[in-house]
Order: structure tokens, then sequence, then C-alpha cells
């Protein structure tokens, strides 16, 4: 009964760990053991969605629990500068996205359980691409300039979301040609996700009217 819920539910609490984790890490210097729950979280629930797909699953898992070893030693040792700046989770959220893209985008029929997984593809792409920016800010100093001399992990989350929605409040801006060429992706990615849930919303109205 337990592993039928988990199953029926897997989107949703996909979704539910995606937002946990972003509201975690969206937050100045949050406690390292929230962080690593929160993370948790989000690599049980890529295994309980990704069942279909065991070569998908079997990445989630080992990228996963990499991350949360690495999350553990950088309390104890000092990581490499991109390894501690979130590298190998960069790898874990684009592996989702590109999971969940194709699942969102292929399954049907459409299902109201899958709109809250195409919730969770956007939260993917927000995760990943503030990621890239951490890093990328790490490896090259002055790619962005923001209101504060150092930004962290919590700014680049806030310019991601901005981003991706094609808000762009201007407070933080990419200078870097690198950086440049993410952000516009990021801004092109916002619009055609747009497209991507008008039209799974219309089928699944479509297929309810059969």
């Amino acid at each position: 009964m337990l592993n039928e819920h988990l199953l029926h539910y897997r989107f949703r609490l996909l979704l539910l760990a995606s937002c946990l984790l972003t509201l975690v890490l969206g937050w100045p210097q949050p406690p390292w053991w929230l962080e690593w729950g929160c993370l948790l979280a989000l690599v049980l629930a890529a295994i309980n969605t990704l069942r279909h797909r065991r070569l998908f699953q079997q990445l989630a898992l080992l990228l996963g629990l990499f991350n949360l070893s690495l999350l553990g030693l950088e309390q104890l040792i000092n990581l490499p500068q991109a390894l501690a700046d979130g590298l190998t989770r960069l790898f874990f959220y684009l592996l989702l996205t590109v999971a969940l893209f194709h699942r969102v985008t292929v399954e049907r029929p459409v299902t109201r359980e899958l709109l809250y997984g195409l919730c969770a593809l956007y939260i993917q792409i927000a995760l990943a691409f503030a990621s890239a920016y951490h890093l990328l800010n790490s490896l090259q100093p002055g790619a962005f300039r923001g209101p504060d001399a150092l930004m962290g992990l919590d700014d680049f989350i806030y310019y991601s979301l901005a981003t991706l929605t094609t808000v762009g409040y201007g407070d933080i801006h990419a200078l870097a040609p690198l950086a440049r060429l993410l952000a516009g992706a990021e801004a092109v990615a916002g619009v055609m996700f747009i497209a991507l849930a008008i039209a799974r919303g219309l089928t699944l109205m479509h297929d309810e009217e059969i």
C-alpha cells in the first residue's frame, strides 16, 4: 500500500522536496544538516520518480549519495573549489532536468499528477542554473556583479528564479560572456517552459473531455 502511494504521488513528492531544498538554499548560510536533510529528501524523491528508467534511477542514486557525502565531508576537510561550489550537484540537477523533461513531454495520458512533475521540472531548471552561476562566479571572479562584493549560492538562487521567470530586477548583472550566455539561455528556457505548460494543460483538458 505504501509503495503504491509513493508511486502514485511521485511527482508531488518530488515537487515538495525540490521546493524545500530551494527555500533552504535561498537562505544565507543555512545549517548544513538542514541542507543535507533536504538534499536527501530530493534524492529519495528522485529515485522514487525515476523507477521507469533504471539507468536514470541508478545515476540519480550514485550522484545523490556522492553529493550527500561531499556535503558531510565539507564540514571536516577543505574540498577542491569546484567540488565545494557544487560541480557534482550541478550534474545531479541536470540529470533530473533531462529525465523529467522527457517524462512530462512524452508521457500519455496527461494527468494532474504529471502537471506536478512539470512544476518540479521548473524548479530543477532554476536549481541547475543557480549552481552553474555559483560555480562560474567562483572559477571566474567578477563574472557577476551584485549589491554585495561576495555573492553566495543564495544570491544565485534568487538570480536564477528572477531570470527564469524573465522578471530581471537588475540588482545582479551578468558581466562575463559565459555568464551572459547562461543568463540568456535560462530566460529562453523560461519562455519555452510557459509554452510547454500551456500545451500540456490543454492536452489534459482535451483528455478529460473524451
